[in-house]
């Protein structure tokens, strides 16, 4: 129900109260006036009954939002009382009009419709089904009051009608009016014998209201039309207007969706708020049945009399059946409770204020470690708790306040074991009764969280770290006295604050906390990040800060800041950069200067040879090899400064820049002599680097200097290439070989006598390596070696 109705409820009942008092005043003081009253009854009651006819289509409109049958209760219910509309309409016109008696007339057919319909609309009603047992007992109750209301109907309405001297069409018309309110009786039996639910007990309480001032109305009607005393417009059409009031504020109430709560103060329709009702009105019927029995053998014929003996017999047969079905109800009803006593898992016990155990269920026998409720019973209660003390304080509180709730007590079990007790007792004369619980599993968690809450607080507040529990809105919800150190703000103050409104951020650094908050908000993965704070005396420190996710319940409901205070080691290691560019800095100077020396040494030899004859070829090779010696070498400390890592070089750029070199030194064609260099993506440390330089400058000159004679072309070939041995060791192989004229047949590389081999034998034992010479094709020499590891030089 989504509109709200242009007046309140409160404000209807005020409306209704006038019309009614309005509607009573000018029936008194028309009293004197029978031809001015009649016109204002005629007139007065389709009007009332059109605002009732608008109420309840108003609630069959808001109903469709509800449950199907609710709307068509309502626009059954408007149905009949347009039927009875038109009667009452009907009914003037004849009366003011055509100046006649307007019953029996037309005007009965709209009247006596407005039975079934508004019965039917009564009884698509959305209401709860009853078990077997319940039907059955209910259908008793009411078949018990339908037939003894029936019995009065007979007795004092139907009968007489019947006996009358009026006319056969007019009695039957009578009739049917009282059947008509035996209908409605029924629809109200249906009101007071159903389960509704709670938010429609109002609107039933009214309804059921005006459906009983709609009957007593028709009952008057019927018995003063008997007599010949209804007069048209008195004060019997207040009735009906007070029903039919009643029945419009039911169904205005239930569109309005405003609760009351008038159950509260009347002994409810509700089959489970009437057993009073439902246990006392059967007799009190039977009573009135026996009592219009009596008086009718007095006052009827012998035919009527035989016929209320069968009906009374009838209505004491029902209640003898119900009183049955009642006795075997509580049997099962006990059976059943006996069962859920027995089989609670809660303690269930009776005792006296001298503390003998009158009762106790299994559970209570299984709590307090009894073989049997008679081992239980055999002790006194007194016995069972931790302190007597405690049981007289006890029954102290129980006679002073009548009953207790949710009370916790020690007690000891049959072993000795201490049993923490939830208890509730109810005291009724010197017997206590209620239930017990047993919470030593409770208790003892809630110490074990207990003991994890002060761990974790100390654990929280001796943490050197700055740490700080937020909430999802980024609020404090604690922090530990070393951030409210550096914040200077005392804890309690800080608690219930938003971090970023602290100002401990520079301005610059907040969008990007706040990146970061949103990313561990999301579950995403935040890796630990460093910034700069800012405490009160705008002194700025480094830290590098973790966001920890809290998830309860499946969800993240806080966020753990755990933030280290890095500003000292951010110093050390500025420090320490600061240390090693100037380090790096100085060693590019030594090998550059290395170098430049080198270069230097290279220049005089070239100098030198340049001073030297024709016929001193000897010295000017001497020379020339000295200085490309030199070269490899001062190639080597040039890589070294140029690169970033100041222990290795990358060997192939190294060794193609010195076969070029050499290849220049000695003036070779390279249409000649062709070259072919295979080296792998290899480093080596510098001690192992220049002895590698020297032997391949070494080796490639000789075969540029003696392989190719007199102009022969040939090939030479030098790789370097990698391998790991059994022990997961990096070993390497250089080769540097030729196709050239080769070596004589009886030449020993071990015990050669000239300078360049001689260094070659030397440079490879110095990086352990091994020498082998192939002179089967050309010349080819394989060197083995491992890098060596750095000496430290002393």
């Amino acid at each position: 129900m989504n509109k709200k109705p242009f007046i309140s409820f409160k404000n209807a009942v005020l409306l209704v109260i006038i019309i009614i008092i309005s509607f009573i005043a000018i029936s008194l003081l028309l009293q004197g006036e029978p031809t001015l009253r009649m016109i204002f009854g005629d007139l007065a009651s389709p009007i009332i009954e059109l605002l009732v006819i608008v109420s309840l289509l108003y609630a069959a409109q808001q109903s469709k939002k509800q449950e199907k049958t609710m709307q068509i209760a309502w626009m059954l219910m408007a149905v009949a009382l347009i039927s009875y509309t038109l009667g009452d309409i009907t009914w003037a016109l004849l009366e003011l009009v055509f100046h006649e008696n307007p019953f029996p007339s037309v005007a009965d057919i709209f009247y006596l419709l407005f039975y079934p319909l508004f019965a039917i609309g009564i009884y698509f009603l959305p209401r709860d089904k009853f078990n077997y047992t319940e039907k059955v007992k209910i259908i008793l109750e009411i078949g018990i009051v339908i037939l003894t209301v029936g019995l009065i109907f007979w007795v004092f309405l139907i009968e007489p009608n019947l006996s009358n001297n009026e006319g056969f069409y007019s009695s039957m018309i009578a009739i049917t009016y009282i059947i008509g309110d035996f209908v409605l009786f029924f629809a109200l039996m249906k009101i007071l014998y159903s389960h509704f639910k709670k938010e429609y007990y109002d609107v039933m309480i009214l309804l059921g209201l005006g459906v009983i001032s709609l009957i007593l109305s028709d009952c008057i009607y019927s018995y003063q039309t008997l007599q010949g005393t209804y007069i048209s417009g008195g004060l019997l059409d207040v009735g009906w207007i007070i029903g039919l009031l009643l029945v419009g504020l039911a169904s205005f109430l239930h569109a309005s969706d405003e609760k009351y709560n008038f159950y509260k103060y009347t002994e409810s329709l509700s089959f489970a708020k009437r057993s009073n009702l439902s246990s006392n009105l059967p007799p009190f019927l039977v009573l009135i049945a026996f009592i219009l029995l009596l008086w009718t053998n007095k006052t009827q014929s012998q035919t009527n009399i035989n016929l209320i003996e069968i009906v009374v017999g009838a209505i004491i047969l029902m209640v003898l059946l119900r009183q049955v079905l009642i006795e075997k109800s509580l049997l099962l009803s006990e059976k059943n409770y006996r069962e859920l006593v027995d089989n609670s898992l809660v303690g269930i016990y009776k005792t006296n204020l001298a503390g003998d155990i009158l009762f106790a269920n299994e559970s209570l026998v299984k709590i307090f470690e009894f073989e049997s409720s008679e081992d239980l019973q055999a002790k006194k209660i007194e016995e069972l708790y931790k302190n007597p003390e405690t049981r007289k304080e006890f029954v102290y509180k129980l006679k002073k306040e009548g009953k207790l709730s949710q009370y916790e007590l020690e007690m000891v079990s049959n072993t000795g074991n201490i049993v923490n007790m939830l208890i509730s007792a109810n005291l009724t004369g010197d017997i206590i009764s209620g239930m017990l619980m047993d919470i030593t599993l409770r208790k003892n968690t809630e110490k074990a969280l207990q003991d994890n809450e002060e761990k974790y607080h100390t654990l929280f507040e001796s943490n050197p770290n700055y740490t700080m529990l937020l909430n999802l809105d980024g609020v404090i919800l604690d922090v530990n006295s070393v951030t409210a150190e550096f914040i200077s703000t005392a804890p309690e103050k800080l608690i219930g604050r938003k971090l970023l409104e602290l100002g401990i951020f520079p301005e610059a650094d907040v969008h990007f906390q706040r990146e970061k908050f949103s990313q561990a908000l999301q579950g995403d993965t935040v890796e630990p990040f460093q910034y700069k704070l800012i405490n009160k005396k705008g002194e700025y420190s480094w830290v590098q800060s973790q966001l920890v996710p809290i998830k309860k319940d499946g969800g993240i409901n806080s966020i753990l800041v755990i933030a280290t205070d890095i500003t000292e080691r951010k110093k050390a290691i500025d420090n320490l950069k600061s240390s090693v560019n100037e380090k790096e800095i100085l060693i590019k100077e030594v090998h550059h200067r290395v170098k430049n020396n080198m270069q230097i040494i290279s220049s005089l030899l070239s100098l030198q040879s340049q001073h030297l004859t024709e016929d001193e070829e000897v010295a000017q090779d001497v020379l020339k090899e000295s200085q490309n010696r030199v070269k490899s070498m001062a190639m080597i400390h040039e890589k070294l400064y140029q690169s970033k890592d100041f222990t290795h070089i990358k060997f192939e750029d190294y060794i193609k820049r010195l076969i070029s070199n050499l290849f220049y030194s000695y003036d070779t064609k390279m249409d000649q002599i062709k070259l072919r260099v295979d080296v792998e993506d290899i480093d080596l440390n510098m001690e192992t680097a220049i002895p590698c330089g020297l032997i391949i400058s070494e080796l490639f000159s000789n075969s540029l200097k003696y392989a190719f004679p007199e102009g022969k072309s040939g090939e030479i070939r030098v790789s370097l290439e990698k391998y790991q041995d059994d022990e997961h060791e990096w070993n390497y192989i250089l080769t540097v070989q030729d196709n050239g004229i080769g070596l004589p047949s009886d030449f020993d590389i071990r015990n050669t006598r000239t300078l360049g081999l001689e260094l070659v034998n030397s440079l490879t034992k110095q990086i352990d390596g091994t020498l082998e010479l192939d002179s089967s094709n050309g010349t080819k020499f394989k060197i083995t070696f491992k890098e060596l590891k750095y000496k430290q030089r002393l």
